[in-house]
């Protein structure tokens, strides 16, 4: 079809009160996934495709399709492989859903400031807690998701206020957990791990709730070595330590396969762990 023909087709299709846009920008597609979840690098050169929208809709602004990966946001409706459209160089608001890069990767969340002033990335699965944003850390918000298969991209302010109540909920319930109930759970969770190197979930889930002082390897291994003296598969202080590498070195919460020292059927068994292990210290 020339351009002769197509603008006649636009004109009949106006006169039938069709309003048709011709697509004529190209957004380009990405081929690194980012989590909706864990953390991973998003590749800035990985273009894999271009779709092709209305000027009118795409904007000033440059965007991207970002296709996603995990299920701490499954809440808005992002599922695996959803593609997001991303817009970049617009300002985030409280309750946009961002693209983000933290301390050297990348993540989907929820933006939000809590009534205190702190800042937040909430995701939207009960499962996850909220990551609080410290000076200390390395964030930038790269963009800000317009657009999805599903609906609702923006959550109400009574989801995320409650995502980080309950997280804050937590950190106080674990400085009440006595070391007596935590050895409890150090037994029941030891019938899940089947490898030495497994207890490092364990360990990793202990420091997020504050019941495992950070980088204490010999510590915990003693821990565990004096709670479950016959456990066929006791940890090693160096073996711990050497796992705490990768996105297995950030929370739990953004932990990626893609990106990890294990991947398959261990990658999935250290993330059950971890997360079966959060649960038994949030119910106690």
């Amino acid at each position: 079809m020339d351009k002769k023909e197509l603008i006649e087709v636009l004109k009949l299709m106006e006169e039938a009160g069709v309003q048709a846009q011709l697509c004529d920008t190209p957004v380009p597609v990405s081929l690194t996934r980012v989590p909706c979840g864990p953390l991973t690098e998003l590749g800035n050169e990985d273009i894999d495709d271009y779709v092709m929208l209305p000027k009118s809709l795409v904007g000033n602004h440059p965007e991207m399709y970002v296709p996603a990966i995990g299920d701490s946001m499954v809440g808005a409706g992002y599922e695996d492989g959803d593609q997001l459209r991303v817009r970049f160089g617009v300002e985030a608001r409280d309750g946009d859903n961002v693209l983000v890069w933290v301390d050297g990767g990348c993540t989907v969340k929820t933006l939000f400031t809590d009534e205190e002033g702190t800042r937040w990335l909430v995701p939207q699965n009960d499962k996850y807690n909220a990551i609080e944003l410290t000076e200390d850390m390395d964030v930038r918000i790269l963009g800000v998701v317009i657009g999805v298969e599903k609906a609702n991209v923006r959550a109400s302010s009574r989801q995320l206020l409650q995502c980080i109540r309950r997280t804050k909920n937590n950190r106080r319930t674990a400085q009440r957990l006595t070391s007596e109930k935590v050895d409890s759970l150090i037994v029941q969770i030891g019938e899940e791990v089947k490898h030495a190197r497994q207890w490092f979930a364990v360990y990793k889930a202990m420091v997020e709730y504050e019941v495992q002082q950070a980088c204490d390897y010999q510590g915990f291994c003693t821990r565990i070595r004096v709670v479950l003296p016959e456990h066929t598969h006791l940890p090693e202080s160096k073996e711990i330590g050497r796992m705490e590498v990768q996105s297995f070195a950030k929370p739990i919460s953004m932990w990626v396969e893609t990106n990890a020292p294990a991947s398959g059927a261990r990658f999935r068994d250290y993330h059950r762990i971890a997360l079966t292990m959060l649960d038994y210290l949030s119910q106690k």
